[in-house]
């Protein structure tokens, strides 16, 4: 398995159904620990390594600089062959991430696992805004 994930401020799938990404970004400032992000999305796609089909279940993690989990989603991925495409089958991702609290600045990152095998990333750096702002 593979990924290619990104924090975003949206995304969706245009016409042909290609998934389309906007606003990505590594980095948030907050006046204060903790912090709360009201919304973002996590978005990408997964492409799944032979032997991987049928409903694959996943579990993505928000990890703190800690490696403590602060947001965790459960769910799972249809996978099916690609008649005709050179490419293995994928999954596009967009996930709401709402309500997520930050206890401390810090490096945080997604961690994916599927069926006892992690991959990691993308990051995401909280520091602390300058005090005459916020972002």
């Amino acid at each position: 398995m593979e990924c290619a994930l990104f924090f975003c401020h949206r995304a969706g799938s245009d016409d042909s159904g290609q998934l389309e990404i906007r606003g990505i970004f590594d980095e948030l400032r907050a006046p204060s620990f903790p912090a709360r992000q009201p919304r973002m999305r996590l978005a990408g796609l997964v492409s799944w390594n032979d032997g991987e089909r049928g409903r694959v279940p996943f579990l993505i993690e928000l990890l703190d600089p800690g490696e403590k989990a602060v947001f965790t989603i459960q769910g799972f991925s249809e996978v099916e062959e690609s008649p005709g495409s050179a490419a293995p089958p994928r999954t596009q991702l967009n996930l709401p991430l709402e309500d997520v609290t930050f206890p401390e600045p810090g490096r945080y990152r997604i961690r994916l696992e599927v069926e006892g095998t992690q991959v990691y990333g993308p990051s995401l750096y909280l520091g602390k805004a300058p005090e005459d702002s916020a972002e």
